[in-house]
């Protein structure tokens, strides 16, 4: 199966809700987004309608939004970072990095390039693609986080902007990520102008083609008391494309893969039916994102075919959903002989007991063992002791599975040949 099909599946799983056409009806527990590809021309005309948001999806939305107001809108501009700002950034990579998608991304760059990704090697990775900024062509501070998620200002014209979430609030509820600070800004800020819809785009939900003008707030020059119209800034976007539905974790994870020069991803994805060419440029050290964002190619083979809730990372291996109970550590490589003494530590992160009847920890080899005595109250880590014959932890680096009783990867975690050389070392993930 396509990467980006995995990723997009895990995270609609998660926390993305279901891009649909006009007419079909929404899962009010998946959340969902109304689509409508063929609208009035006209600037109060909206695209993206009817969006729902469980409470349970809604934590990393609400991350996300705090950093909306933290840029300077003109490139040219110099960025200065505030501790509160540095911590908002912290704040949403920690609520993203174990969700499903993330998971999924993580191993397909782990198993690509052939190296362990630990918890804060991937970070750094997202650190790095996203939020470090780097110079260009004169502009002193670009990220490739406000570039695609937040969008900028070069002369008249937008540039980036492939967020769907920040358009949609951008487009009538904009002063939910303003903090009350500046009063008098207006809620809508999107004039539509035009679909730009070819080869069939509009029966694909998942993204749209459209032209449309952001009356778009420089903060960085505004202070209270200024009226907020002489930090207005009419600007134009002749043609923007974005995917829509997807959490901010989807589609970091599959710009991060995209992005990735070890793991040489495919440039093109097949997602519910419709074929993408995703652009990608990098920072001249390639080090850095620069944009990101799908340019619609044409429906793939077989025309439409609906995305399932939750997908496989690949044929053979559970699904993979979000959980509160993670793989915290694990001895590999004990002192002496390995079997019978090798370790896995699990830790319930959530608010509620978990009994862990039915779970099972699961090898690189697809080797099973059962942890179903295993109870875990809130904050409480356990470690397992491996039987003889069970689960195998090879010194040579591999991975290990937590699947739950309904045969979901509830987490992954991977570990290198070096991680695993020195006898009696916990490994902590």
């Amino acid at each position: 199966m396509d990467i980006y099909q995995q990723i997009w599946d895990a995270d609609q799983a998660g926390n993305g809700v279901q891009p649909i056409l006009p007419g079909q009806a929404g899962d009010a527990a998946r959340g969902s987004v109304t689509v409508v590809a063929r609208a009035d021309v006209g600037e109060d005309t909206k695209i993206l309608r009817d969006v729902t948001i469980p409470a349970s999806k809604q934590l990393t939305y609400d991350r996300v939004l705090k950093l909306f107001d933290n840029y300077a809108l003109d490139e040219q501009d110099t960025e200065v970072e505030t501790p509160e700002e540095r911590e908002e950034v912290h704040d949403l990579l920690e609520a993203v990095i174990d969700t499903p998608p993330m998971q999924v991304a993580r191993d397909y760059v782990a198993t690509a390039t052939g190296t362990a990704i630990s918890r804060d090697r991937w970070y750094g990775v997202l650190l790095e693609h996203w939020f470090r900024t780097f110079s260009q062509g004169g502009d002193p501070a670009l990220s490739g986080f406000e570039h695609v998620f937040v969008g900028e200002q070069e002369g008249p014209k937008v540039q980036g902007y492939h967020f769907w979430y920040k358009y949609y609030l951008d487009d009538g509820l904009a002063t939910t990520f303003d903090r009350n600070t500046f009063p008098g800004f207006d809620d809508d800020r999107i004039a539509y102008v035009r679909g730009l819809y070819q080869n069939g785009q509009e029966r694909f939900p998942e993204s749209v083609t459209i032209s449309y003008k952001w009356r778009a707030p420089d903060y960085s020059r505004w202070t209270p008391g200024d009226n907020p119209s002489g930090v207005i800034r009419p600007l134009t976007k002749p043609t923007g494309g974005f995917f829509v539905g997807c959490s901010v974790e989807g589609l970091m994870a599959i710009g991060s893969v995209r992005a990735h020069l070890g793991a040489r991803a495919p440039k093109e994805a097949a997602i519910n039916g419709g074929r993408y060419d995703l652009k990608v440029f990098r920072s001249a050290n390639d080090q850095n994102i620069r944009t990101f964002y799908p340019v619609y190619l044409g429906p793939a083979e077989g025309g439409v075919v609906p995305g399932p809730v939750v997908a496989p990372t690949e044929p053979g291996r559970p699904p993979i959903i979000g959980s509160p109970i993670r793989i915290l550590a694990a001895l590999v490589n004990p002192a002496g002989e390995d079997e019978g003494k090798e370790t896995v530590t699990l830790i319930n992160t959530g608010t509620a007991r978990e009994r862990l009847e039915g779970w099972l920890l699961v090898d690189k080899m697809g080797h099973r063992y059962s942890v179903n005595d295993v109870t875990l109250d809130p904050g409480v880590a356990t470690t397992v002791l491996l039987p003889r014959n069970s689960i195998q932890l090879s010194n040579q680096g591999g991975e290990i599975r937590l699947v739950n009783r309904d045969g979901h990867t509830a987490h992954l975690v991977t570990y290198s040949k070096a991680q695993a050389r020195d006898q009696g070392r916990t490994i902590v993930f």
